[in-house]
C-alpha cells in the first residue's frame, strides 16, 4: 500500500509526527535509519521539559562565550576549528542581534508542548512528572536576565537565597548565590518518551521501520515526505545544520540524588533525576557528523557533577553517551512546508521537549490546515 505520508527520523520529533498523522487517519510509515527509535539524539539529553529555557543558542552571551571558549577542548561550548563551519559561524553572529524574537517565537511553542507533554504523559506512560526546575547561580550575573525571561514567559517562578536554596535541595555541595526555580516545568526520560510516542503511533496505524537510510526523497513514493532526521536532514533538504555534540554519564540512583533537574549556569552542569539513574549532562560541542566520544569532555562533566552534587565521586557509571543536535546558526528549528516535504528539524537542545507540538504542526501543515502559531520565524526557506 503507497503510504499518504512517509516519516523519515525515528527520534522525539518523527514518532510525535507519525502519532499525529496516524491519529488523523493517514497512512504512515516512519523510516528509522538506526537500528531501533531514538537511536540518534532523542535517546540522551537532560530530558528538561521547561519554557523558561527558550533563549536560542544564538545569542550574545553565546558569542561572548564561544569566542571565550572555542579553543578550549573541556568547555561547556566548543567549536572545533574547520573550514566548513565558518560560514555557519557568520550566520551564528549576525543571528544573535535578533535572539529576543526567536526567544518569543520558541517560548510560544514550549509553552503548549508542556501541556501536550502532561496529556501524552498521562496517556502513555512517557515518565513525565513536574519536578520543577532548579537555576543555580554562584554569583548575581545572570540573575537579571533570567528573572525577565521567567516574568515575559508568564510562568510561575520563584527567587531563593544561597540558604533557601540548600533547604530546597540538598544534593548541592558547591558555592550558592541565589537560585529561580520553576515549579511547573517537568522533566521525562527521553529514552522512555520516543518508545511510548512510537508504540502509540504503531497502535493508532503508522508502521514503523528501523535499519532503513534515507539517502534521496526521489526515492519514496508518497504524497508527503516529512524530513525529521534531526542532523542528517542536511542530508536530504538544503540547510545549515551543525550536528551539536552533546554528552551524558548516567549513574545508579542514589538517596543522595536532587529531587528536581538542577542546572548550574556557571559550568552549564545539569542533574537530571530519571526514575531509574541520574543522569549528568551539559555540554555542546559543534562538531559536524562526528560521533566519537572525547574523554576530555567527559572528564568535564563528572568533575562538574563530582564539584556541585553530593554523592557522586566513586558512584557506579550506567552509561556515557554522545549524540548529535541539529543545530541552525540561529538557534530555531526549521518547521514548514516546500511542495510535498515538510521539514521539522533543527530544534538543537530543545528536541525532546518540542516535540509534541512540533508533531502537531506538522500533522496540520500535511492536512492544509493553518497552524495557530506563527510558522515565519521557522520556515525553512529563511536561509
Amino acid at each position: 500500500m503507497q503510504p499518504d505520508v512517509v516519516v523519515i527520523g525515528g527520534g522525539a520529533v518523527g514518532v510525535s509526527s507519525a502519532l499525529e498523522l496516524a491519529r488523523r487517519g493517514a497512512r504512515v510509515t516512519l523510516l528509522e535509519r538506526g537500528a531501533a527509535l531514538a537511536s540518534g539524539c532523542s535517546a540522551g539529553n537532560a530530558g528538561l521539559i521547561c519554557p523558561s529555557h527558550s533563549t536560542p543558542i544564538a545569542n550574545p552571551t553565546s558569542v561572548r562565550n564561544g569566542l571565550r571558549w572555542m579553543w578550549k577542548r573541556d568547555s561547556p561550548f566548543y567549536l572545533r576549528p574547520r573550514p566548513a563551519v565558518v560560514p555557519w559561524l557568520a550566520r551564528f553572529v549576525l543571528a544573535s542581534r535578533h535572539w529576543e524574537a526567536g526567544a518569543r517565537a520558541l517560548r510560544a511553542l514550549s509553552i503548549e508542548s508542556l501541556e501536550l507533554h502532561a496529556q501524552l504523559g498521562a496517556e502513555l506512560g512517557t515518565s513525565f512528572e513536574r519536578t520543577g526546575t532548579l537555576n543555580v547561580y554562584t554569583t548575581p550575573d545572570g540573575l537579571a536576565r533570567e528573572i525577565g525571561e521567567a516574568e515575559r514567559s508568564g510562568l510561575r517562578f520563584e527567587v531563593h537565597d544561597a540558604d533557601e536554596t540548600r533547604a530546597l535541595e540538598p544534593s548541592l555541595i558547591g558555592p550558592v548565590e541565589v537560585s529561580v526555580r520553576f515549579p511547573d516545568e517537568a522533566r521525562a526520560d527521553p529514552k522512555r518518551f520516543v518508545d511510548a510516542v512510537g508504540r502509540a503511533a504503531a497502535d493508532a496505524g503508522a508502521e514503523i521501520r528501523t535499519g532503513v537510510e534515507v539517502r534521496s526523497l526521489d526515492e519514496l513514493q508518497a504524497e508527503t515526505v516529512v524530513v525529521a532526521a534531526g542532523a542528517w536532514s542536511g542530508r536530504l533538504v538544503r540547510l545549515p545544520l551543525q550536528g551539536g555534540k552533546g554528552y551524558h554519564i548516567d549513574f545508579a540512583r542514589s538517596t543522595d540524588d536532587p529531587r528536581m533537574p538542577a542546572w548550574v549556569k556557571e559550568t552549564w552542569t545539569i542533574a537530571t533525576p530519571l526514575p531509574d539513574r541520574l543522569r549528568l549532562s551539559g555540554t555542546l560541542e559543534l562538531a559536524g557528523l562526528d560521533l566519537s566520544i572525547s574523554a576530555r569532555r567527559v572528564d568535564a562533566i563528572r568533575l562538574g557533577g563530582d564539584r556541585w552534587f553530593r554523592g557522586l565521586a566513586g558512584r557506579e557509571v550506567l552509561e556515557t553517551w554522545a549524540g548529535l543536535r541539529p543545530c541552525l546558526p540561529d538557534g530555531l528549528p526549521a518547521i514548514g512546508r516546500a511542495g510535498r516535504v515538510v521539514i521539522a528539524t533543527g530544534h538543537a537542545m530543545k528536541g525532546v521537549a518540542l516535540a509534541p507540538v512540533t508533531g502537531r504542526i506538522v500533522a496540520q501543515l500535511v492536512a492544509g490546515e493553518a497552524p495557530k502559531h506563527d510558522l515565519r520565524p521557522f520556515d525553512p526557506k529563511r536561509f
